[in-house]
């Protein structure tokens, strides 16, 4: 028999803290070995997730971006004053700039 109930977040209830961690180690991408999990879950695998999949796509555009901005002529000055730019902030400030 199974009892679902509800519990308000972020109240230190021990099984929901547990499940909130477990479900952030999936949402990662790592698994349960499986001798852990339910006969039917065993040697299949489970769908992605929607918000898993954006994440990684969002992780692997800026490495790729990061990439090709190193390469680029203007990198060298800009890095020397600053390396962590070109930022988003520093992009959107910059957007509306003429020439």
């Amino acid at each position: 028999q199974l009892t679902i109930r509800w519990s308000p977040g972020h109240e230190k209830i021990p099984g929901n803290e547990l499940a909130d961690k477990e479900a952030k180690l999936a949402a990662e991408g790592k698994v349960s070995a499986d001798k852990l999990l339910p006969q039917v879950l065993r040697n299949t695998k489970l769908p992605h997730s929607v918000s898993a999949l954006k994440q990684a796509y969002r992780e692997q555009t800026k490495r790729t971006w990061h990439i090709e901005w190193t390469k680029s002529p203007r990198y060298a000055k800009t890095a020397a004053i600053d390396s962590k730019l070109p930022s988003a902030s520093f992009l959107d400030l910059a957007e509306g700039l003429t020439r």
